[in-house]
């Protein structure tokens, strides 16, 4: 159904139809809570996109793990297999000879890297 229009609603108070007129203007008014809800919703998908877009174009991938590069400030390592698969961050903890992942537990070697052919 469409909405009513603000014309078609003062018809109806013109017509006497008072009730008809309450009924137009409860629709406009629930329509209008919806779209500030569907707008809402759309804002916060747009903030997400836009943040996980300048993560993405922070990121730098060597040796096997990516680091956070924030203007002369880098940060990490970060789990590979994590972000590839699932966009999260998930820092990696130093194990000694390995960084270690509690996000999904795979294990990096610190020795040089050598990407696979």
């Amino acid at each position: 159904m469409p909405l009513p229009s603000t014309k078609d609603i003062v018809t109806l108070i013109e017509k006497g139809d008072i009730t008809g007129a309450k009924e137009q203007i409860l629709a406009l008014r629930e329509a209008a809570l919806e779209l500030q809800g569907e707008n809402a919703e759309l804002k916060e998908k747009v903030r997400q996109l836009e943040e996980q877009l300048a993560v993405k174009g922070s990121l730098n991938f060597e040796k096997g793990v990516y680091y956070l590069q924030e203007g002369r400030k880098k940060t990490g390592p970060y789990c590979q297999r994590c972000y590839d698969k699932d966009s999260k961050l998930v820092r990696l903890q130093d194990d000694g000879d390995h960084w270690f992942c509690y996000g999904c537990s795979h294990g990096y070697p610190k020795k040089p890297y050598s990407p696979p052919v």
